[in-house]
C-alpha cells in the first residue's frame, strides 16, 4: 500500500489539483493501491510564508503524522508499505520513523523537493544553519527524492544527499489544465506575469520591463494576477510600486482573486507570458502558460535553459535583453505552438513516473528532459500512455 501524504488543497495554489487530482490520476494510471493521509485542516489565503502558510503547513502536516501513527498502532502498516512525502518540509514525520524503528516495520519512504535550503534564493536558505540537519537527516531514510530540474539535482548531490534522485519536472496533469477551456482562442496583445511578489521571484524586473514595454508597445496590455484576494509580498515596498505603475500607466493591469478557472481563461487570450524568477525550478506559470500555446519570455537562468527554448531566453537580467525577446515576440518570431505545448505534455509524463518509481521501487535515476523518448516509449510500453 502507497501512503500519500498530500500537500494541503489551498484552491488559491496549485496544491488543490495536485493533492486532488493530478497525482491521483497518475497513481491510478499505474495501477498503484494507494491511499491519501488528510491532514484535516481548513484554510483560507496564506497569512504568514512564501509559498504555504506557515503555520498552516505545520498543523495539516503533523494532523497526517498523528493520523499514520494511529494506523501503526492498530497493526494496519505492514512490511512493504510505502510513504510518498508531496513536500519534502512535513513536520513530525520524525516521529513516524522514531515509531517504524520501534516497531520493526520496514517502509520506504519517498519525497519530492521543491528547492529547500541548498538554492541561495530559496526562502528556507536562511534556515539553513538548522534546516540542513532536518534535510540531510531525512534523505538518510529516503528510497528516492523527485525535483523538477537537473540544476536542483545537483545541488543537493554537492550539498551531500546520497538518495537517489529523478529528474521528472514538476508534476501536472496538462489534460486537466487545458480542459478548464477545452479549445485554442485567438490570441490577443497580452502579456501575463503571474509569479508571486516575493523577492525571489524578482518582481521590481518584471515591473522596469512592462513599464519600458508599454511604452514602446502602445496597443499591448500587460496583466498581472494572482489568485490572493489582495496584494501581498515579503517585502511591501513591492506591493506599492506595482500599484503605483498600475496607476501610472492604466495598461498595467492588476488582478486579484482570480480562480484558476478565470486565470486558465486569461492564459488562454494572452500572447506572451513574463518570468524573471530568480528562484524556480521549471514553475507552474511556464506549464499552464504553455499549456494554453502563450509564447513565453524566460531569463537564461537557473533551470530555464533546460525547458525553455534558447531563443525564448533573455540574458539575466538585463531589460534591453529581454525587451529584445519580446519584440522579436510581437514582431513575428515564429509560432512555437507545437514545442511549447511539448513543455507541460513531458512533465505530465513525469508525473506517471513519479508514481510508477514509487509503486515499482526504482532506484535507477530518472532525467526526463534528458531521457524524453525513452522515457515516453518506456510508458506506451506499460500502457499507461497512449500512442
Amino acid at each position: 500500500m502507497i501512503y500519500y501524504f498530500p500537500l494541503e488543497s489551498l484552491k488559491s495554489r496549485y496544491t488543490h489539483q495536485l493533492s486532488t487530482k493530478w497525482m491521483p490520476n497518475a497513481f491510478d494510471k499505474v495501477g498503484a493501491d494507494w491511499t491519501s493521509v488528510d491532514g484535516n485542516y481548513e484554510q483560507g489565503d496564506v497569512k504568514v510564508g512564501m509559498v504555504l502558510d506557515a503555520v498552516g503547513r505545520g498543523i495539516y502536516s503533523m494532523n497526517q503524522c498523528k493520523y499514520f501513527l494511529e494506523l501503526i498502532q492498530r497493526g494496519k502498516i505492514k512490511d512493504g508499505d510505502t510513504i510518498y512525502l508531496q513536500d519534502y518540509w512535513t513536520p513530525g514525520i520524525e516521529s513516524i520513523f522514531y515509531a517504524l524503528d520501534l516497531y520493526k516495520i520496514n517502509v520506504k519512504v519517498y519525497a519530492r523537493c521543491w528547492a529547500q535550503s541548498v538554492d541561495e534564493f530559496d526562502f528556507t536558505y536562511n534556515m539553513r544553519h538548522w534546516m540542513r540537519y532536518y534535510e540531510l537527516g531525512l534523505d538518510e531514510r529516503l528510497s528516492g527524492i523527485f525535483v523538477g530540474s537537473t540544476i536542483n539535482r545537483d545541488e543537493l548531490k554537492q550539498a551531500g544527499f546520497k538518495t537517489p534522485i529523478h529528474v521528472t519536472s514538476l508534476p501536472i496533469n496538462y489534460d486537466e489544465i487545458y480542459s478548464y477551456v477545452g479549445k485554442d482562442i485567438e490570441k490577443e496583445k497580452i502579456v501575463v506575469s503571474s509569479s508571486r511578489l516575493d523577492w525571489e521571484k524578482n518582481p521590481m524586473f518584471m515591473m522596469e520591463v512592462a513599464k519600458k514595454f508599454l511604452n514602446q508597445s502602445k496597443d499591448y496590455k500587460w496583466i498581472f494576477t494572482t489568485s490572493a484576494s489582495e496584494l501581498r509580498s515579503n517585502d511591501q515596498f513591492i506591493v506599492d510600486k506595482l500599484k503605483q505603475l498600475s496607476k501610472e500607466n492604466n495598461r498595467f493591469i492588476i488582478k486579484t482573486n482570480m480562480d484558476k478557472k478565470d486565470y486558465y481563461e486569461l492564459l488562454s487570450k494572452a500572447k506572451i507570458q513574463f518570468n524573471s524568477a530568480l528562484q524556480d525550478y521549471v514553475s507552474f506559470t511556464l506549464l499552464e502558460a504553455t499549456t494554453f500555446d502563450c509564447d513565453i519570455c524566460y531569463p537564461r537562468f537557473k533551470s530555464f535553459p533546460e525547458c525553455v527554448p534558447s531563443d525564448r531566453l533573455y540574458d539575466p537580467f538585463d531589460v534591453d535583453s529581454a525587451l529584445k525577446v519580446l519584440t522579436s515576440i510581437e514582431y513575428g518570431m515564429p509560432s512555437l505552438r507545437s514545442s511549447h505545448r511539448n513543455i507541460p505534455k513531458l512533465s505530465s509524463l513525469g508525473t506517471y513516473l513519479d508514481a510508477y518509481i514509487i509503486n515499482n521501487d526504482i532506484d535507477r535515476e530518472v532525467n526526463i528532459w534528458n531521457e524524453s523518448e525513452y522515457y515516453t516509449e518506456f510508458l506506451k510500453s506499460k500502457n499507461i500512455i497512449g500512442d
